[in-house]
């Protein structure tokens, strides 16, 4: 099935971050819509902007910034199309390459970022990015992007990457609407208030890549610490950032479900610190945004609980839902449910070594081999 990814970004490339009219972020945005949806994409597009743009161009700008109300509006009517969300949150205070300094190799750094993650999944995206520059700039800067992509997919006869005119293209409208909404929540000088407003309506859509990914990134707005440890929310993200690192290259399936996951769960303690999300809504996501499906059972051992093994701390509530710990409350939660566990189990073990030790005159032990060493000095504990 043929998707396009319509791309859109928001911010200056200049560094000097302290000076006016310079953002503090960069953000770079994709929205994915499968061919089978783009008439009813379209459709709901065209009826925003006769609705809300008197039939002109839709632009997150000309939506000022304390309507918030209207943008609210717009963003649910948009969030009705069937498409996915895939945004890079650029951290400029953190670039210290000189050259990225330099506008166009900037431009094409994050352009080929976006445009490698989004085709290492699937081969079979076109990107179509809004117009800028020249006509011969346009054109170094396409070449350059499929030659950089395509030595992934030598095989790859798809067109990569080409430009449009936002005016005549309603999905670039589309993206320029959502990476300016989103922008309210990341840079510093366009944020608002009420900007964790925005990711709430889209969270279902987002996927999220933050640029470097580091836990100042994840620093809470101030309105969202109660019930907020700081201390056990940047151990959890570390774990987290630190198993995506050390495995981000491996081209597993479990592994690419994994991190994939680890990335949404991220977002969501970032928007909702203390949501669970359902196992049906994350194994949903697989299925749908990154095409991998699991029944539950293998879903829960090979994507949570290969996280588990390796040390990742995913906390589950006794609904079937999970999340990032954010707070003592969560990790007692998760003592207490493994606890439920054990308890009886060991209970019943013991109950059975102690019948078989005595009707045997403790001529039989079943715990005797050097394999239960361990469980058997646990289990001589219980009283």
């Amino acid at each position: 099935m043929k998707i396009l990814a319509h791309i859109d970004e928001f911010g200056t490339n200049s560094l000097e971050i302290e000076k006016d009219g310079v953002s503090s972020h960069f953000l770079i945005c994709a929205t994915l819509i499968e061919e089978k949806n783009l008439k009813a994409g379209q459709q709901i597009i065209e009826n925003v902007r006769n609705t809300h743009f008197q039939g002109s161009e839709i632009k997150s700008s000309n939506v000022k910034r304390a309507n918030h109300a209207r943008r609210l509006t717009i963003l649910n009517e948009l969030n009705q199309i069937e498409f996915t969300i895939y945004l890079i949150v650029v951290d400029k205070k953190e670039i210290n390459s000189q050259g990225l300094s330099i506008k166009q190799s900037f431009y094409k750094y994050f352009n080929k970022l976006l445009v490698t993650d989004l085709n290492r999944i699937n081969k079979k995206i076109t990107f179509v990015a809004d117009q800028i520059g020249t006509k011969e700039y346009q054109e170094s800067f396409q070449k350059y992007i499929e030659n950089e992509v395509t030595q992934y997919d030598l095989f790859n006869e798809n067109k990569i990457f080409e430009f449009s005119d936002s005016k005549e293209n309603n999905l670039v409208q589309l993206s320029d609407f959502i990476v300016g909404s989103l922008a309210k929540c990341f840079d510093k000088k366009h944020f608002t208030e009420d900007s964790s407003d925005y990711i709430k309506i889209l969270k279902e859509k987002l996927n999220i890549r933050f640029w470097p990914n580091n836990i100042a990134n994840y620093v809470r707005q101030e309105n969202e610490t109660e019930n907020f440890d700081p201390k056990i929310a940047e151990l959890s993200l570390t774990l987290a950032k630190d198993y995506i690192a050390r495995n981000e290259n491996k081209v597993e399936t479990d592994i690419t479900a994994q991190i994939y996951l680890l990335k949404y769960l991220m977002l969501i303690q970032k928007v909702s610190p203390n949501y669970f999300i359902q196992t049906h809504e994350l194994m949903d996501k697989l299925k749908f945004e990154i095409g991998l499906e699991y029944s539950t059972r293998l879903f829960r051992k090979n994507v949570i609980g290969q996280l588990r093994d390796n040390n990742v701390i995913i906390v589950s509530s006794n609904s079937g839902g999970y999340k990032l710990p954010v707070n003592k409350s969560d990790l007692i939660e998760f003592v207490n449910r493994y606890n439920s566990i054990l308890q009886p189990m060991l209970s019943r073990m013991k109950k059975c070594r102690d019948s078989i030790l005595l009707g045997s005159m403790n001529d039989i032990d079943i715990l005797e081999y050097p394999e239960y060493e361990s469980l058997k000095e646990v289990i001589e504990l219980i009283k």
